[in-house]
């Protein structure tokens, strides 16, 4: 069957919605392409505010207007990254079984018991002609899981069927970074967040430079760590917490990062945005077992060169690989998993992986929203 996945993550910039064709009886999957759309400024800025804590608006602005606007207006952009994949693989939504869609997370308090991925399914589903499946996150926490990361039971069913089971990572650089370690056929995943990766980095772009992102780590290169900036950054708790762990916006919020610069007014903008590079590497090196020997990434940040140039000086012996040597582009990865999620949920097979998520059982994720 052929499938669809839709994901905008913590970055928050866009869309990317990819197309696969799974075997439902042997899983073998045939990856069939990725389209990738950017969010409108308004949106975006919309969506980044949805997410502060507590969240900025104008006055005499109506909250819950606005989120339901922004969750309609995210749909229909959801909706024009569909169409537009199916119309360059030449397929019609007939030929798609199902559509797995995360949404955007404006909250995720596992800590709290709950999860928070906007979108709307039933408009979704209508729009687009396709039998949606979303909200993955919920049942993982209702059964005492932190609900991320998903994507590495994914990681595991991609990488065994190209013969590959054991001593190996794979690491995402979204806004944030994850794990997912493989220990050998028949042995448990283990695997969870790390921290900050691009978040941090695309706000001090914005902050200081007035560019959407550091291009290719460009600014990064410029400056030097300083090392007082980077232990006030490492005092977070969540550095220092074992896995099962997940974290988000909620956890490394604007206003934090604004307290740690406090005392460092005589930091160059180059020197903060070298040491929250650095701060992104040692969050990955920390949660990387000394027994992997290869490091296969993706995500936005594979795309930063100086990041991936010291990820392979520190994760040293372990070799830090493109995931595109698998056959996935580093863009499409995420997506591509929720696509195999909706297939999980269709199948009736369990979408979690506990020994990541600390979820007290394996479960089928998701809700359905037919077309009809």
């Amino acid at each position: 069957m052929i499938a669809l996945g839709a994901m905008s993550g913590t970055s928050t910039d866009g869309v990317d919605v990819a197309a696969v064709q799974i075997d439902p009886d042997s899983q073998e999957m045939r990856f069939l392409g990725v389209f990738s759309a950017e969010f409108p400024p308004e949106l975006k800025q919309v969506l980044l505010s949805l997410q502060e804590i507590p969240p900025r608006f104008a006055p005499n602005i109506d909250p819950i207007a606005t989120l339901l606007q922004a969750r309609k207006d995210l749909t229909d952009q959801y909706v024009g990254a569909v169409n537009e994949l199916l119309s360059f693989l030449g397929l019609d939504s007939g030929d798609v079984r199902v559509l797995g869609a995360h949404g955007q997370t404006l909250r995720h308090r596992p800590d709290l018991g709950y999860t928070y991925q906007m979108l709307d399914g039933a408009l979704l589903a209508s729009q687009t002609g396709i039998d949606v499946v979303h909200d993955f996150r919920s049942k993982d926490i209702a059964l005492g899981g932190q609900g991320a990361p998903l994507v590495p039971a994914f990681h595991q069913a991609w990488l065994n069927g190209k013969g590959v089971y054991d001593q190996t990572a794979v690491l995402n650089l979204g806004g944030f970074s994850n794990l997912t370690v493989l220990n050998g056929q028949g042995q448990a995943l283990t695997g969870g967040d790390c921290g900050p990766a691009n978040c941090l980095m695309d706000l001090w772009a914005q902050r200081a430079f007035s560019l959407p992102m550091d291009q290719d780590g460009e600014i990064a290169a410029m400056g030097s760590p300083d090392t007082d900036l980077l232990e006030r950054f490492w005092a977070h708790p969540f550095f220092h917490q074992s896995w099962p762990k997940s974290t988000g916006r909620d956890d490394f919020s604007a206003q934090w990062f604004e307290q740690c610069l406090a005392d460092s007014n005589q930091l160059s903008s180059e020197d903060i945005m070298a040491t929250l590079l650095a701060l992104t590497v040692r969050a990955v090196k920390s949660c990387l077992p000394v027994l992997v020997e290869q490091v296969y990434v993706c995500g936005g940040g594979a795309r930063n060169s100086t990041l991936i140039g010291q990820l392979r000086c520190e994760c040293a012996p372990a070799d830090v690989l493109p995931i595109e040597n698998l056959g996935l582009p580093a863009q499409a990865v995420e997506a591509t998993a929720f696509a195999w999620l909706g297939v999980q949920y269709l199948l009736n097979l369990a979408g979690n992986c506990p020994t990541v998520t600390g979820a007290s059982r394996p479960a089928v994720l998701g809700a359905l929203h037919t077309a009809k």
